[in-house]
């Protein structure tokens, strides 16, 4: 059995900032997975090296060289058949997506009651992310996000002195009122100092939480940074060599509140869930977001944040919506939540 590749690159429409720069061009491959007369499954594989996957050339030799015989039908078959993608999980990502959409449309079940056993959420709650290059358009769209029913609202920190992210901040929490969340994301920008400086200082703000204050191999600076002002959520630390081991330290603990998952980087949808089971076990939540993949992808993170072992956290996986062309589908976001398709399989 082998895969069908076709090249796609989604270019960015609105203004997303980070430490990390602007949001970029996201280059992909479509991939399809042939069984039996027209029966296929649909996977997606949008690397990022910068987060730890394999480049996109790498990634297409490999997919384009990789084959197997029998279709596995279990979570474990399903590994077992994709150990030779294990060192490229953006690979990796894209033939397990289409052997469960497959599987899933020949057992006649949504993608999500695979992953759950049959136990899974039938709509999830997601965040909107907004920027703007001012406080003024910070708050403009803040307020068209609320208007829009995102409940949560992420923004990007990092970037600019500490004073103008404060600044930023209040003028949407003046202007959202208290009972939206706002989260930040430092995406690792930030030194442990500057970080205990910000979150100090902005603890008045209410913040639900700051996404990888410090850099993701600064995995003892994350642990000490819990507790003040806000949750902290591990992102990048997940991404690096034997990182999600160091966050989910059993003898010295938790060095975060909550784990972001990437499936796109951390080698799949089973993977990940595996990941935020071993983290419930230790009273830690998690969320699922995409590096701004395209809408398979964006699909299967959806489906997978309605297995996860907890509904607390609003997931980031509105982000389809901001490239070009994005068109509708049955995972855009409506009043601030996708609901699950119960079709079979993906439900694309």
């Amino acid at each position: 059995m082998r895969v069908e590749l076709q090249p796609f690159t989604l270019n960015p429409r609105v203004l997303v900032s980070g430490s990390r720069g602007a949001l970029p061009e996201r280059r992909g491959l479509r991939l399809t997975l042939k069984h039996l007369g027209d029966r296929s499954g649909q996977g997606e594989v949008t690397p990022m090296p910068e987060h730890g996957t394999e480049a996109l050339a790498e990634a297409q030799q490999i997919l384009e060289e990789f084959s197997f015989d029998s279709l596995p039908e279990t979570l474990e078959e399903i590994e077992a058949t994709l150990r030779p993608l294990d060192a490229t999980p953006a690979a990796r990502h894209g033939v397990e997506v289409a052997l469960l959409d497959l599987i899933a449309r020949r057992q006649g079940v949504p993608m999500a009651h695979l992953l759950s056993g049959g136990h899974f959420r039938p709509t999830i709650e997601v965040n909107a992310i907004v920027d703007g290059v001012d406080a003024a358009a910070l708050v403009r769209r803040s307020l068209e996000a609320v208007a829009a029913g995102f409940q949560t609202l992420k923004i990007k920190v990092g970037a600019r002195p500490l004073s103008a992210d404060a600044q930023r901040l209040l003028a949407v929490r003046q202007a959202v009122g208290p009972s939206v969340k706002v989260r930040i994301d430092a995406n690792g920008g930030w030194t442990e100092g500057a970080a205990r400086s910000a979150l100090r200082g902005m603890a008045s703000l209410g913040l639900e939480l700051c996404e990888q204050p410090v850099r993701g191999t600064d995995t003892e600076g994350l642990r000490r940074l819990r507790g003040l002002g806000c949750l902290i959520a591990a992102d990048e630390a997940l991404l690096e060599l034997g990182g999600a081991p160091l966050v989910l330290d059993a003898q010295k603990g938790p060095a975060a509140d909550v784990l972001v998952l990437k499936p796109m980087a951390l080698g799949g949808l089973i993977r990940s869930l595996h990941l935020a089971q071993a983290a419930h076990a230790q009273g830690i939540g998690a969320y699922v977001t995409t590096m701004f993949d395209g809408p398979v992808a964006r699909a299967a993170a959806a489906h997978l944040a309605a297995a996860l072992p907890q509904a607390q956290w609003a997931h980031g996986l509105s982000t389809v919506e901001l490239f070009e062309g994005a068109q509708v589908d049955a995972f855009t976001p409506v009043r601030g939540r996708i609901a699950i398709p119960l079709s079979a399989g993906l439900g694309l």
